[in-house]
């Protein structure tokens, strides 16, 4: 089941589908159902994020496991009030070479420093997975890199998945939360 979108009416579309659909924790096809609206915040406005879908355990097209999965925007972060946008620009300005306090500043956020110390630590945590899913599409050049890590591998987001907004098209393109530690 696809679960991030590029836009509204993409998701219209797949949620007008799900009767063919396949629940992806029991496998079962046709018990999928709309569930209602998941609202978040983008930093002070209060937005539609995405959709949960309901697997009936009830319903009459067969039985389901009662898991709610959710199918979401690309350009939004779960369980974040930052935007994909906002992010990306933290990254890029980590890649130039600014500090996290300056980063933080660049990307425009309301939020406190902290969450920005947060936000990189969280970074660090995610590098492998991000390393990983980014290896199949082209493995990373060394030659010319900066020395951490963690900024070898957000280059390599940068290349492979493009300069304008690389957070929206990794969760595209894997069908995983960009911040996922697994």
């Amino acid at each position: 089941m696809q679960r991030f979108f590029e836009n509204t009416d993409k998701i219209d579309r797949f949620l007008k589908t799900l009767s063919i659909e396949i629940c992806p924790r029991c496998g079962a096809c046709g018990p999928l159902t709309r569930h209602g609206f998941i609202y978040g915040y983008i930093e002070d406005t209060e937005e539609i994020r995405g959709w949960r879908v309901y697997c009936d355990p009830k319903s009459s097209r067969g039985n389901g496991c009662g898991h709610a999965p959710s199918v979401r925007l690309a350009d939004t972060l779960p369980g974040r009030s930052l935007s994909a946008q906002q992010l990306m620009s933290f990254i890029l300005a980590l890649i130039s070479g600014d500090s996290i306090y300056g980063a933080w500043k660049k990307c425009g956020s309301i939020a406190t420093i902290r969450n920005g110390y947060r936000l990189y630590k969280r970074l660090k945590l995610c590098q492998s997975v991000i390393r990983t899913q980014l290896f199949g599409l082209s493995p990373p050049r060394m030659e010319g890199r900066k020395t951490a890590p963690l900024l070898i591998t957000l280059e390599s987001l940068k290349e492979a998945l493009g300069i304008d907004n690389a957070v929206s098209v990794y969760q595209k393109t894997f069908q995983q939360d960009f911040l996922k530690l697994t």
